[in-house]
Order: structure tokens, then sequence, then C-alpha cells
């Protein structure tokens, strides 16, 4: 076998790995960039290669770029937390293992193994935010970390805009299920915190979950609880739906939950009632369900991917949100509030 089908062969299993692989030069310049770290970094591979470190990633300088700091000093560091911004000013949580690329003593490169750990260093935020404020009375000021939002925040003038607020406005105003529909960036947790703040349920908690950053076996322990016994290593731990006991519970991109998943959720704004995972208890919850999506509805429906009767039991309060290039309209106020802002 010659050298090069064997480096064609090495690529192909770098590149199908399910952990981040960026490997750089001795100049700091990417020389390799798989789709796992993109996808974690929110990057595409080819925006990547062969450009330097600061360049992709200019909140980081020599002293916190891993990356650098073995080329530097050829020694790896192992198991490194890191939290940095994209050239898009996204921000990435990653555990970085990141080892120095040697011949003959010289170092020739460096290459860093990460893992994304973002969703899991909010969730952890949340939960310690949640179990903090269960020990005495829930605040507006306390909620504000969550909820800043309201109904003067959302700026337009066209007639697409004022009749989602319209409506929104109708929905705050009772405990129903919402489902806000709109393509990413139109506003819709926007109007999700607006709705909540405008409801009853203002002093309660409004927790959010983004259904397509965890996969389906650790979101449903998160939404649900975990019952203790209930398998290895199961502790008796509270879920989102009873964190939020008499507040709001958004489910982000519910068109990314798994219908089995779905069929729960069904469950519980028909019954009102919750069984942790690996528990044999019913617990009765009093939460709001407000859920987003970012795909019509219908054709999640027709792809199988949203339960038909979870759409209708959503349908209650249903919002469309309309991106800007079909709301002119409200270009110019929006430009105002920017130059002023």
């Amino acid at each position: 076998m010659s050298a090069g089908i064997i480096d064609e062969f090495y690529s192909e299993i770098l590149e199908n790995l399910d952990v981040g692989i960026h490997v750089v030069d001795s100049e700091g310049k990417t020389v390799f960039y798989n789709s796992a770290m993109g996808k974690l970094e929110r990057l595409e591979p080819e925006n990547v290669i062969g450009k330097s470190l600061f360049e992709i990633f200019p909140s980081l300088n020599v002293e916190t770029s891993t990356l650098y700091k073995v080329l530097k000093t050829g020694k790896a560091i192992v198991n490194s937390v890191q939290t940095y911004f994209n050239y898009r000013g996204q921000c990435i949580t990653t555990v970085n293992t990141t080892l120095p690329l040697k011949r003959d003593g010289k170092i020739l490169g460096a290459v860093e193994i990460a893992k994304d750990i973002t969703a899991l260093r909010e969730m952890s935020e949340k939960v310690i935010f949640l179990q903090n404020s269960t020990k005495g009375k829930v605040s507006r000021e306390n909620l504000s970390i969550f909820t800043r939002f309201t109904f003067e925040d959302i700026i337009g003038e066209s007639h697409a805009i004022k009749k989602a607020i319209n409506i929104a406005k109708k929905a705050a105003a009772t405990s129903s299920t919402v489902l806000i529909y709109g393509e990413t960036g139109t506003g819709k947790e926007l109007f999700a915190q607006s709705i909540h703040n405008a409801s009853p349920r203002r002093e309660r908690p409004f927790i959010a979950q983004n259904c397509a950053a965890l996969p389906e076996t650790l979101l449903e322990g998160i939404l649900f609880g975990t019952a203790k016994g209930g398998f290895t290593g199961a502790v008796d731990r509270p879920g989102l739906f009873e964190q939020a006991d008499g507040g709001t519970l958004l489910l982000d991109e519910i068109n990314s939950m798994g219908v089995d998943l779905q069929a729960k959720l069904l469950r519980v704004l028909q019954e009102r009632v919750v069984r942790r995972v690996g528990g044999t208890k019913l617990i009765p919850v009093d939460v709001r369900i407000i859920a987003t999506t970012n795909e019509d509805p219908l054709e999640s429906i027709k792809r199988g991917a949203m339960r038909k009767d979870l759409f209708y039991r959503f349908g209650v309060g249903y919002i469309k949100i309309c991106p800007l290039r079909e709301r002119k309209g409200d270009i110019l106020p929006l430009t105002r509030l920017f130059i002023q802002t």
C-alpha cells in the first residue's frame, strides 16, 4: 500500500470522527479541520483552512489559545476547558486535548482534539440558578437573567408584525400552549419572553431549553427529571417541568425533538403530570409550554418530524413571525433603532 493511499485513509478516518480535530502548522495556520470541529465551532471547514488561529478566533491571544501554547512550549495540554468566540461572535465552550507534532525534536505543528460542552455549561448554569432560587422566593431580579424582553422591545410598523404582536398579547392573557413559527433570526424567543412577562406567570420562572442541543435520551432526563435507583448512577433530580412549575417552559426548535419524546410531552400537556425517568410516581405540574420551530409545522408533519396531534394541541395559540424580507415596512424603524444604539 502506497504512502499516498495511507495518507488518504488517515484523512478519511479523522474526517469521520465524532470529535473535533484541528491541526495547525508551525506558524499557526490551519492545515486540517474536520466537520465535527466545524459543527461545534459553528464554522465551515472551507472557511478555516489556510487561515491563522487569531484570524478565525479573534477573542483568543497567545496566553489563552491552547494550540498556540503547545506550538511555543512543545508540551501537551490535556482536558483543558476553553471558552472563546469565533469570528462571527458566537460563544463556544470546549474541553480540549492539544498535542505537539514533532519530528527530530522540531515542532512542525499541533493537533487539538475537542469536545463541545457549550450546551452542558449553559444547562449547568441554569440548574445552579434554579437550585439557588428555590431556597427562597424567586424574585424578578433573579428571573431577569433569563427574561429581559417585553412587547415594548418588539420594533415594527408592518401589518404582519402588528398582527403577530396582537395574537401574542391575547395568548399572554391565557395559560394556553403557544407555538411560534419563524425562520432563524426572526425573534421567536423575543416573543416567548414577552408573552411570559405579560402573563399572570410573570413572577414565576421562565426556563428555555433548545431541543436540538442535546441527544434525546439526555433531553428526556433534563425535561422529566430522574429517580434514584431508576438506572445505574441515577439520583433524585427534578426536571425542567418541575423546576418551571407555576411559570413558563420554552421548548426551542421542537421540530428537532424525537417523535417518541413528543408523545411523552403530549401526555404532560393533557394530564398535567410528569413521571421522572426510572420512577413510578406521578408528579402534578402547573407549567405553561411555549414551543418554537424554524420550519413550517405542516412541513414537519409531512416529513414525520412532528406529531400531528401535538401540533393540534399547540395550535390553540399559533403565532407566525414573518422574516424581514416579507415586512419591508419594518426596515426603517429597525435601522433607526440600530443607529441610536
